[in-house]
């Protein structure tokens, strides 16, 4: 199972602009026209013997698109990076934005390295 930076990773690689949580306008950076990737990350950690070591993590990948949903970047990020996790697809138009997002949420447990 991948961990969730090779996830991060593979999503950049798509060569789409991409940012956590949310694109954030500045007077220096503007928010990207469509296509673009939000991914959103949160995590929990348990373990035994006051030690925690394993890492729960819900995540989270945003296609946001105009006006219509592109099924070839859904392939790309289907194919190149969910392929080996299971995942739950959603789509929502936002009409005030004329924009798609196609959502994929997926979870994965990973152990902590010991040192």
């Amino acid at each position: 199972m991948p961990t969730i930076e090779e996830i991060i990773k593979r999503a950049t690689a798509i060569g789409l602009p991409i940012t956590k949580n949310a694109w954030k306008k500045t007077a220096k950076k503007q928010i990207p026209d469509p296509p673009y990737i939000v991914y959103l990350v949160s995590e929990d950690q348990r373990g035994d013997d006051n030690k925690n070591t394993i890492r729960e993590i819900d995540g989270s990948i945003e296609l946001y698109t105009d006006r219509t949903p592109d099924e070839s970047l859904e392939g790309r990020i289907e194919e190149e990076v969910l392929s080996d996790l299971s995942f739950r697809k959603y789509q929502t138009e936002i009409t005030s934005e004329n924009m798609v997002q196609t959502a994929y949420e997926f979870n994965i447990t990973q152990k902590k390295g010991r040192k």
